[in-house]
């Protein structure tokens, strides 16, 4: 649990240098409701929605939350700090872009035969994806990620920027 807090407070620390070392006039600041298919499951996929709150121009950070659910009910709450750089350089808001998570994912399912299907883990993983401008404020974000506990999921976003 102490490495766990340990590598967040990194990543909260790094992200903050990152972002105030930017020499941008006006950060993008955004908010993004989201849908996910993801292998949170051994039978079959899981199907969540949440969204994800960032900021930043060529390199942004923000937490995402989703909660998704499987054909098996198994119920997870996904928290997950993101640290996102855009392959179009410093002032870059839009494109193509990578992705580093971390945070915890909870599980619970409703007829669980061992107690440890109720508790949080670890949860860590890469993502790339494609944010496509509509207009000067909207966008669509198609993107797929990889990690534990979910192995691959894929996703679309259709947000605002503020």
């Amino acid at each position: 649990m102490k490495k766990m807090r340990l590598l967040i407070v990194l990543f909260i620390v790094l992200s903050a240098v990152l972002t105030h070392a930017q020499s941008t006039e006006k950060t993008d600041i955004f908010i993004a409701p989201l849908a996910e298919v993801i292998g949170f499951s051994f039978k079959g996929p899981a199907f969540g929605g949440g969204f994800a709150l960032g900021a930043g121009n060529g390199v942004a950070v923000g937490a995402r939350f989703l909660y998704a659910v499987d054909t098996e009910s198994i119920h997870t709450f996904e928290i997950a700090f993101f640290m996102r750089f855009y392959f179009k350089g410093a002032d870059a808001c839009t494109g193509p872009f990578g992705q580093l998570n971390i945070g915890a994912a909870i599980h619970e399912h409703e007829h669980a035969a061992f107690p440890i299907t109720k508790l949080g883990v670890f949860s860590a993983g890469i993502a790339a994806g494609w944010r496509l401008p509509l207009g000067k404020r909207w966008y669509f974000e198609p993107s797929v990620r990889a990690g534990y506990p979910y192995i691959i999921g894929t996703g679309v976003a259709f947000a605002f920027r503020l």
